[in-house]
């Protein structure tokens, strides 16, 4: 099952505000510097949002001379996160941006937690 439409991505420019905005809903994405390179790759559940909160962070530029280009797809309905997450992980090893911290897909799912041995108080005498 393709979780991503086939076709090109769309592309959106935040610093002069031209091409698609992203919608709210499911999707990966890439982020290009201005020359070109793929500096971040992510996945998230609302690509709105998302895109927003990188351009707050200051991990996409506004200024003219350094601005960002963000490509992406919205997901096919029937996806899941775990499936996207995969999508990202192959993404991330294939380029190897600069700015992705983590090999991707880290973190997200919650594990167990770790059971704690309960700490024995000596009894005060």
């Amino acid at each position: 099952m393709a979780i991503y439409k086939s076709g090109r991505p769309f592309k959106y420019r935040p610093a002069i505000d031209s091409g698609h905005k992203p919608p709210r809903k499911p999707g990966n994405y890439r982020i290009r510097d201005a020359q070109g390179t793929i500096i971040y790759i992510g996945e998230t559940c609302d690509l709105y949002r998302r895109i927003r909160e990188h351009i707050r962070s200051g991990k996409i530029l506004l200024t003219p001379s350094a601005a960002c280009t963000v490509e992406y797809q919205v997901a096919d309905g029937r996806s899941t996160s775990r499936t996207r997450r995969h999508h990202e992980k192959k993404k991330i090893a294939q380029h190897k941006p600069a700015l992705n911290k983590s090999r991707g897909g880290e973190g997200r799912v919650a594990e167990k937690p770790v059971q704690k041995r309960p700490v024995k108080c000596k009894a005060a005498h």
